[in-house]
């Protein structure tokens, strides 16, 4: 039997597989960087220390101070009496609440502690300070 050699079809490559990889890994790193956003919602300046908390517990409770003295938990701003209210349900939940105060470096040190004094009095005891890493060299 004789095969005549010109009426052979050339393989082709189909692409459509490749493109639905593509397609699938750009949705699963968009989906993942989406939920593993830091919490940035404050352009706050931390002061630098060398043993500075970091907020990396899924169950801790932030409590931001930005530079005009506004208070935000959680992304939610409240007043001092709110801050209070939420911190005693919180210790009534879980006594072992472990909390993060993250302050400006330009806020008043009397904030601060009216904050860590809500905390304290509500019966947390797991309450840190936020601040940057030390950059070895000296401070400002």
């Amino acid at each position: 039997m004789r095969l005549d050699p010109g009426t052979e079809e050339e393989g082709k490559l189909d692409l459509t597989p490749l493109i639905d990889m593509v397609f699938l890994l750009l949705v699963f790193f968009l989906a993942s960087t989406t939920f593993a956003k830091e919490e940035v919602e404050l352009d706050l300046t931390l002061p630098e220390a060398t043993t500075g908390a970091a907020d990396d517990a899924g169950h801790l409770m932030v409590i931001n101070i930005d530079r005009s003295g506004e208070i935000t938990v959680n992304g939610r701003g409240m007043t001092m009496q709110g801050l209070r209210q939420r911190l005693e349900s919180a210790a009534r939940r879980n006594h072992e609440q472990e909390v993060l105060i993250r302050g400006d470096h330009h806020v008043a040190y009397g904030l601060v502690a009216q904050v860590f004094d809500a905390c304290r009095s509500s019966s947390l005891t797991h309450v840190s300070l936020g601040a940057q890493p030390l950059v070895s060299g000296g401070g400002k």
